[in-house]
């Protein structure tokens, strides 16, 4: 086994975030503290656990924990977030694990690659998440057509995000869980003619939660997004695709690819220029209000699930359409013309 260190994965002498504090620009070294995590008391208390990834507690503790940070672990490039849900997406597998000091593991799997993938919580005494385990093969995309590619199971890694402060000897339960085998890889494991490709934690690596990370970038936007259109884009959100000129631009496995919108022909619109479609985990009312707020003059249409705003910028037109969709998030369509549409397009 050993540990990797670098520019944001990083294990520094006691603390576990010495080295990486240093290399984090000033708005992102804030993560949030224990003491303001969301508390998951009531799931530690006893009793049958639920699905982990459904749980309400769950989630906005996770939410709270990781934010909108982006990374390559169980999936290229995606929402940490969802990477740690899936990971503990299996009812029958949920477990909870008191330890000697007073914290807990609550802990499952994704059953659907028989738990090479799986993650765990660790939970101080308050019912805060302090650290999250996530077994994985680092999978990035790779090859022609792009395809995700996994490390093999003898190089599997273990990655701890941890909360700002936290001790190298406070997350040894993690290592611990993780090296304790869901029941068909370990039948691999011990089984003298399928051992050497059983699943192994070849590597451990400590990466410092920083939930205050923006969810986007500008490299996911089509080339010809305009700046002075950004602030129509929520940072606190993010970017589910992107398409200019009726091309994808983003993810890469869609970039190149025809975006084939028929909602403009049939609501009588010319075709728009740009788009791009985002996910924000804030209440339905506090999105609609953000833009709102920042589309001065614009045209606002809303009920309970569903909201648009249209106007003119410059030259141009603009319609943001935002959808409710409870668990899954606030779903946000920003669309623009580089020309001026009619009243009532």
């Amino acid at each position: 086994m050993h540990i990797t260190l670098s520019t944001y994965r990083s294990l520094g002498g006691a603390l576990l975030v010495a080295a990486s504090i240093l290399s984090l620009p000033a708005s992102a070294s804030t993560a949030a503290s224990p003491a303001s995590g969301k508390k998951l008391a009531s799931l530690l208390a006893g009793g049958p656990l639920p699905r982990l990834s459904e749980e309400p507690q769950v989630r906005a503790a996770l939410f709270d924990f990781f934010g909108y940070a982006r990374g390559s672990y169980t999936e290229d490039d995606e929402l940490l977030l969802a990477q740690a849900l899936e990971a503990i997406s299996e009812k029958r597998d949920a477990t909870r694990t008191m330890l000697p000091d007073g914290r807990q593991l609550l802990a499952s799997m994704n059953d659907r690659n028989q738990g090479r993938e799986r993650g765990a919580m660790l939970i101080d005494k308050r019912g805060t998440v302090v650290a999250f385990g996530l077994v994985n093969g680092h999978c990035r995309l790779g090859g022609q057509p792009l395809a995700k590619v996994c490390n093999p199971d003898p190089n599997t890694v273990l990655t701890v995000f941890h909360r700002k402060g936290m001790l190298v000897g406070e997350a040894a339960p993690l290592l611990a869980w993780a090296r304790q085998l869901p029941p068909m890889l370990a039948l691999i494991a011990g089984d003298k003619d399928t051992a050497a490709e059983g699943q192994k934690i070849a590597t451990v690596e400590y990466v410092l939660a920083r939930p205050a990370l923006p969810g986007w970038n500008r490299a996911q936007l089509p080339p010809a997004f305009p700046p002075a259109l950004l602030p129509l884009l929520l940072d606190k959100s993010t970017v589910l695709t992107s398409a200019g000129a009726g091309v994808f631009a983003y993810p890469l496995t869609l970039k190149g690819k025809k975006q084939n919108n028929v909602l403009d022909q049939a609501e009588g619109r010319p075709p728009r220029d740009l788009e791009v479609a985002l996910r924000s985990y804030a209440s339905f009312d506090t999105v609609v209000e953000r833009y709102r707020q920042m589309a001065k003059g614009a045209r606002v249409q809303r009920n309970e699930r569903t909201a648009y705003l249209d106007g003119d910028m410059g030259q141009g037109s603009y319609r943001v359409y935002i959808r409710n969709t409870g668990d899954d998030g606030v779903m946000i369509d920003v669309a623009l013309w580089q020309r001026k549409l009619s009243a009532g397009r």
